[in-house]
């Protein structure tokens, strides 16, 4: 399982001698927005992702998906303007040109890999209960946010993916399953992306299962406190990169996480204003819910 990186021959040993300017091609190459279109895309736009595309193409491109200047992240296919995690919002973030999108995965009931990111229903659905408990059909059946579009699978979202974004894939919860069955399911669906793809997570056993299942898979640790203790583990996990939360950044976590190799991604950005400071810190991506805080962070139109 290659996992769709760009180091996937090497083992994980070898990715750990290689030296950090060789083996952080996908999260240490520092990315570029290479454009925002102005307004929003109608939730109805689920189908035409891969249409019309006029970015760079891929093999013009770094096999990051980037040029120059920090990346973009799109939080659940950018929260604040689309019904989040749903394929509506992958489609829309696709359009709107973001470098990254970011989305998050748990089991249901039955083992369906299923885009959602409360561990129950209720507050985000027309459904109740924990998805965990709840079998897939329920789960895929629920509306989202009153939009009109369902809790979709990983592989409907992949799909509506455009293949030149790669895919942040958080693993949220592994409900009554091993993490190990996680990632097994989970990297087997994500393998048939034709783009990039990288797994984050709060949990280390979750990364840890990532290894485990394919040593090739770029991985991030995502935390927000505890910056020496995380910044440990990113070590022990050999951490392609480390996504922070804004309260949490600071001079010595990006320098120290530079020198060690490793890519910086801050989350969530809100505002331009919340921008500007990770920017002039020299962090490699903003992890944001709307598309032109980077626009506006810097200062220029793109």
């Amino acid at each position: 399982m290659a996992g769709r990186q760009p180091d996937s021959d090497k083992t994980a040993q070898q990715r750990h001698t290689a030296g950090a300017a060789g083996r952080r091609t996908i999260l240490g190459t520092i990315g570029a927005v290479t454009g925002l279109a102005v307004g929003t895309v109608g939730m109805s736009d689920t189908g035409a992702a891969r249409e019309g595309d006029d970015r760079v193409a891929p093999s013009e491109r770094s096999r990051s998906g980037a040029t120059h200047g920090p990346h973009l992240t799109a939080h659940r296919g950018y929260a604040d303007i689309y019904p989040e995690n749903t394929v509506a919002a992958v489609a829309g973030a696709s359009r709107l040109r973001a470098d990254r999108i970011e989305i998050d995965i748990q089991p249901s009931a039955d083992g369906e890999i299923v885009v959602f990111h409360d561990e129950f229903l209720d507050d985000l659905t027309d459904e109740t209960g924990r998805v965990a408990e709840t079998p897939a059909e329920t789960v895929l059946g629920a509306e989202v946010l009153e939009s009109g579009e369902t809790v979709p699978t990983l592989a409907a979202v992949l799909d509506a993916a455009r293949p030149n974004v790669t895919m942040n894939i958080e693993f949220k919860d592994n409900g009554d399953y091993s993490w190990q069955e996680v990632a097994e399911r989970t990297l087997s669906i994500a393998a048939d992306y034709p783009g990039e793809f990288y797994v984050s997570s709060f949990q280390t056993a979750a990364l840890e299962a990532v290894r485990n299942v394919d040593p090739s898979v770029s991985v991030a640790k995502l935390f927000g406190s505890n910056k020496d203790e995380n910044l440990q583990i990113a070590r022990e996990l050999d951490a392609e990169a480390v996504n922070p939360s804004l309260g949490v950044l600071d001079t010595e976590l990006v320098e120290t996480a530079h020198e060690e190799g490793r890519a910086v991604n801050v989350y969530t950005v809100d505002t331009w204003q919340e921008a500007r400071r990770p920017l002039e810190l020299g962090v490699d991506g903003l992890i944001a819910d709307y598309p032109s805080v980077l626009e506006f962070g810097t200062g220029k139109r793109v």
